[in-house]
């Protein structure tokens, strides 16, 4: 008996190792959703934090009564959270924008300089040109609430040690006790065309998030509001920067199984799973060109694209489509098309070769405008 479960589990597992695809990374670039080739010097003000934020009381709220034994928890946040969380998104915009490598940056220190000038009425033409300036990034915290308290939760257990009247384990109540955080952010920035003063364009976003932690005695120290925050800031500054800059993506594609066999092409597929691409395209592409051998055909068209041949691929795949009707063959030929579609538009962001775009402003200070509305 255990001899034939043996065998069975070995069966199953040789058709689950021989029915596992081999994949392959098609590398491609993602245009952004604002084109900012035109703008690749682009001066990053500091964030401008949420004015109508209130200080906290000094100790977390009970909820009800039985919670007011924990009413002595610190607040886990202070008067001064509106302005680290402001700092804090300064930095990480910062931080992703430069990490594309796709802008030139001014600092928040020079950009608020220029900025107060400007809200001041006062002439910024000339350092603009100087620093050689294409745009302003203005971002903003819109709005920010914190809700804390400790609340208690009811519940019943039996102690079989104890009997009631009728026999049965005494029936006991208890309470636990939980810290509520609850964190809500409104966050926006601006991009300032610095040729003509408007706004090129705006966005904006808004994350609430709850959080609730067991309390588990008096000494119990929650986790700092600062820290949720930052979290949220953290996804929504990856967001922004996909937006602001064409991100270099690569997306899993399967290759096409060896059906009907073709003894010619097995050591091609070992050749991709030890990464030798090039030699496995070769065996793939002799075999298309020999055989008209219709899993061959896909692999090498897919093998182009793995090496940055998209629009090779696409040609190969026209080629496979025209002898062949099969659905893989299509699908693949219209997600390499939809690649190569957003590959050549990121890469005319990147040769700055994008219509311009501006939105007519009256304003005499756009800045004023965008940091108080």
């Amino acid at each position: 008996m255990r001899m034939r479960i043996a065998l069975a589990t070995l069966v199953i597992a040789v058709l689950l190792l021989a029915s596992c695809a081999t994949s392959v990374s098609v590398s491609y670039m993602n245009p952004s959703e604002i084109d900012m080739g035109r703008m690749r010097t682009v001066a990053v003000a500091s964030c401008v934090p949420f004015e109508g934020f209130h200080a906290p009381s000094r100790y977390v709220r009970a909820f009800d009564s039985m919670s007011a034994a924990y009413s002595r928890i610190p607040s886990s946040y202070d008067r001064h959270l509106a302005d680290d969380v402001a700092s804090y998104a300064t930095d990480r915009l910062v931080a992703g924008l430069s990490s594309t490598g796709f802008f030139q940056l001014v600092s928040p220190s020079v950009t608020d300089t220029l900025v107060a000038m400007n809200r001041a009425g006062m002439s910024i033409g000339d350092e603009v040109e100087r620093l050689g300036i294409d745009a302003f990034i203005v971002p903003r915290i819109v709005s920010m609430d914190v809700n804390e308290y400790v609340s208690s939760e009811r519940e019943y257990y039996y102690d079989h040690s104890r009997l009631d009247s009728d026999g049965d384990p005494l029936r006991l109540v208890r309470y636990r006790y939980y810290l509520t955080q609850t964190v809500s952010i409104v966050y926006s920035y601006t991009v300032i065309d610095a040729r003509t003063m408007t706004v090129y364009a705006t966005k904006s976003f808004s994350d609430k998030r709850e959080y609730v932690d067991e309390v588990t005695s008096r000494l119990f120290s929650p986790v700092r509001v600062q820290r949720r925050y930052e979290i949220m800031m953290d996804d929504i500054t990856s967001i922004v920067v996909t937006q602001l800059a064409p991100q270099r993506r690569h997306v899993s594609i399967d290759l096409m199984d060896n059906r009907p066999k073709l003894k010619e092409v097995e050591r091609a597929y070992d050749l991709v799973k030890d990464g030798d691409i090039a030699s496995a395209r070769s065996l793939f592409r002799q075999a298309w060109a020999g055989e008209r051998h219709l899993p061959s055909g896909y692999n090498y068209a897919l093998l182009c694209a793995v090496g940055g041949d998209i629009e090779g691929a696409i040609g190969v795949l026209e080629e496979v489509s025209d002898s062949y009707v099969d659905e893989d063959v299509e699908l693949l030929l219209e997600r390499l098309v939809t690649l190569d579609r957003r590959n050549q538009e990121a890469m005319s962001q990147i040769r700055g070769e994008g219509v311009p775009v501006s939105y007519v402003d009256g304003s005499a200070s756009i800045f004023t405008l965008v940091m108080e509305d």
